[in-house]
């Protein structure tokens, strides 16, 4: 795939992690046997990366790092078992500076950046991706990188016309936000019962059962959550003049670099009746307990450690981190994605 393909696919992701729109070459048709009727191998050859050089395995769904090889004579390989298939990987080295990703499945697949860099390796042996190639290549040819309308619009054709492709339910998870409830049951429905039953499929389905618009004007959901003592915490028993619902986790690096400001803004407004509840859609506790105390966070912190499943997140159409709403001493929402200068101004309306 190539960077201009990524480019386009990423126009509106603030942080990655959350739209799976990352249609990238995939995983293997060569029938396993019917004891390793789970396993997937993978060979692959690089051009001029050193002996030694640790590649790794994350998948992107759980941020979990599930496997590592090292690179001799320009040569790897790893294999291993998959619980669910066709499932979403980066392979990586360490610092992410060579990633693509890629779809497993059981069986052979292989990896070839011999006469490429590492990004646009030749990925051979999948159906998925034999599936998409038409589709990759049309968003390749639009025109314009911001024609995010056209990119959307592909998107949606690929989903409707591949009902039973992991990618268009990995899609359709991403984009359910952007499309709301109507359209995004409509491209459900005639999903197969594998793709609904794929964690893309579930996340989907609590879309459209819990997700509630949430408009400057409208009134705030309630939700309940524990905090990181393990208590439940309830959003309406700690709104105070003005509340900022914030969503953040301790791996989004873009959250991590607006703490500091937000830490400031805190402590500016804090005794004037201005408070903060942070939803983190982390997965490991340890991590975000960590976070919170690194950043020096020292307001009502909450998450239910289901990472991107995160209810609350769910039900306010959270789709990238970091996000936030603000609202008023009634529970209305004032303002929504708002920072620094601009958080600050609304807090200071609000509160006169």
């Amino acid at each position: 795939m190539t960077p201009r393909v990524l480019s386009v696919l990423k126009r509106k992701m603030r942080y990655t992690v959350l739209l799976p729109v990352f249609i990238i070459l995939l995983a293997c048709s060569h029938q396993a046997s019917l004891v390793d009727a789970d396993r997937f191998m993978l060979t692959g050859k690089t051009r001029s990366m050193p002996d030694g050089t640790m590649l790794y395995l994350t998948e992107t769904l759980s941020n979990k790092e599930v496997d590592s090889m090292q690179i001799m004579g320009n040569a790897f390989q790893a294999q291993g078992h998959l619980v669910d298939w066709p499932t979403n990987f980066y392979l990586h080295t360490k610092d992410y500076a060579e990633y693509v990703s890629l779809w497993l499945e059981p069986g052979h697949m292989t990896f070839d950046a011999s006469s490429s860099n590492f990004r646009h390796a030749i990925i051979t042996g999948s159906q998925t991706h034999a599936e998409a190639s038409s589709f990759l290549e049309a968003i390749a040819n639009i025109e314009s990188e911001d024609d995010t309308e056209q990119t959307e619009r592909l998107a949606m054709e690929f989903i409707r016309t591949h009902p039973g492709n992991r990618l268009s339910a990995s899609m359709l998870a991403g984009y359910s936000p952007e499309w709301g409830n109507e359209k995004v049951k409509e491209l459900y429905e005639p999903f197969t019962l594998a793709n609904k039953e794929s964690e893309y499929g579930k996340r989907i389905l609590q879309y459209i059962t819990l997700h509630q618009d949430h408009n400057i004007g409208d009134r705030y959901s309630d939700f309940e959550m524990k905090n990181p003592e393990g208590q439940l915490m309830k959003l309406s028993n700690h709104l105070g003049k003005v509340t900022l619902l914030e969503f953040w986790a301790s791996w989004c690096g873009p959250c991590r670099r607006q703490n500091p400001d937000l830490l400031q803004t805190y402590r500016k407004y804090h005794g004037l009746g201005f408070d903060i509840v942070s939803v983190s859609l982390d997965f490991s506790q340890a991590d975000w307990v960590k976070a919170i105390e690194q950043d020096s966070l020292t307001w009502l912190h909450v998450s239910d450690l289901k990472g991107r499943n995160n209810l609350a997140g769910i039900m306010y159409g959270v789709n990238a981190i970091p996000d936030n709403y603000l609202f008023d001493r009634n529970g209305v929402i004032i303002g929504q994605y708002l920072w620094g200068k601009d958080l600050e101004e609304a807090i200071e309306k609000s509160l006169e």
